[in-house]
């Protein structure tokens, strides 16, 4: 496969760190990629090797104040930047390729990205994957101060950073893949009090707009998730007629990096749903 780099100027002339990775044999159809939290694009090889050498085309941004992209580290204004900066990537994508159909798989924050853009653009979508998804921001596992009073302190002091409380182990029960997280600099673990605000009210009003959807949706997560809470919740929401939900027994919050023999599954499913609907 061939790997390549780029950048772009998002929302308030940030620049946009993306890349994308192409297939040698006839590409059959895209998915972008919509990372989350405190990682970046770079950490879905797992996915990239599974979907690529099969004809998929993937792309994928670091979001603002994430991995190579500008922007303050953890703080965002609002979260239809980070929505917005998604869709000129995603113009980017479909002026490349015109005739291809894509699909958009978010993760974790990523997953609520991808519901808000579907909001507004689900047409232009062949179909939505969802990942270590829900609806609500993190459970027992994060800070208790962000929870109760994130809203507040986002309106006196939005820069104001608080740690996220969630370690390293909550990903995966791979120790490699923990150790490579915990080692990872573009990976961090603190929050400004803003960002911790828009992610919350980001999951609460996805209970308000996701039982519309109208497109495919296939929803993976893992039944021993911290981070993000809610995926059964968030599959009786969701009410397209076609819909797919996959709730993996003791995988954690990363499904498509926990243990190889559950990672397997988890991306076969992946792999032939998108083949069902190309």
């Amino acid at each position: 496969m061939k790997n390549e780099e780029g950048e772009f100027k998002g929302v308030q002339g940030i620049k946009i760190f993306y890349q994308c990775w192409l297939p040698e044999i006839t590409p059959k159809a895209v998915v972008q990629i919509i990372h989350g939290f405190a990682e970046h694009s770079s950490r879905y090889i797992n996915v990239i090797n599974e979907l690529v050498p099969k004809g998929y085309i993937i792309y994928a941004n670091d979001h603002r104040g994430h991995g190579k992209s500008e922007g303050e580290r953890g703080y965002v204004d609002n979260f239809n930047q980070f929505i917005d900066d998604v869709k000129i990537l995603f113009d980017i994508i479909k002026e490349k390729h015109p005739k291809l159909p894509i699909f958009m798989l978010g993760h974790s924050i990523g997953s609520f990205i991808a519901m808000h853009f579907a909001k507004k653009y689900e047409n232009l979508l062949k179909g939505l994957i969802l990942s270590g998804s829900g609806i609500q921001v993190g459970g027992s596992g994060t800070n208790a101060i962000i929870r109760a009073l994130g809203k507040l302190i986002s309106k006196l002091a939005p820069h104001k950073r608080f740690a996220t409380g969630l370690g390293t182990d909550f990903v995966s029960r791979d120790p490699e893949v923990v150790k490579a997280y915990a080692t990872d600099p573009m990976v961090y673990y603190d929050v400004s009090s803003r960002l911790a605000a828009e992610m919350m009210n980001a999951a609460s009003s996805i209970k308000k707009f996701a039982g519309t959807f109208k497109l495919p949706c296939l929803l993976q997560s893992g039944s021993v998730d911290i981070a993000i809470i809610g995926a059964s919740k968030l599959a009786e929401i969701l009410c397209m007629e076609d819909k797919t939900v996959k709730i993996y027994d003791g995988l954690f919050h990363e499904i498509y990096n926990e243990i190889e023999q559950d990672r397997k599954i988890v991306l076969k499913d992946l792999s032939d749903w998108l083949d069902k609907h190309i």
